[in-house]
């Protein structure tokens, strides 16, 4: 079976989980916050708000972390931390075909990562 290189109107999702991340990278919110407001320019997309980010903490869970988002006109961003275990997980889903590994490599740097899994799904009405 051939793949189908276009964009659907449903979109691209691009699923990152990425390990070895400095714990203080992880816990600075200020960063994360500014790293999701700066995303939606950098693949040329509108932010229809400022990113909101929580620190995620509970009496079940014996550490923090930090849950972020930003809604696009082409549809969301979002990420969260999980500090303890220098991980981090993030979405960028949208409407609009974006080059995923322009994304990925100001991720890289951006998180300076041991490894990651990515994963790129194409949503499409034929799925």
């Amino acid at each position: 079976m051939q793949e189908n290189n276009s964009v659907s109107p449903y979109g691209k999702h691009l699923i990152i989980d990425a390990y070895g991340i400095k714990e203080t990278k992880l816990q600075d919110g200020k960063s994360i916050k500014q790293l999701l407001n700066f995303l939606p320019e950098y693949m040329d997309m509108h932010k229809l708000r400022n990113a909101v980010l929580h620190k995620v903490e509970s009496d079940d869970y014996n550490s923090w972390g930090l849950s972020g988002f930003v809604l696009l006109l082409e549809s969301h961003i979002s990420c969260h931390t999980w500090p303890e275990i220098g991980y981090v997980s993030m979405d960028v889903y949208s409407c609009r075909n974006f080059d995923h590994g322009k994304v990925m490599n100001y991720l890289k740097e951006f998180w300076d990562f041991d490894k990651a899994t990515i994963k790129v799904v194409k949503r499409s009405q034929n799925a």
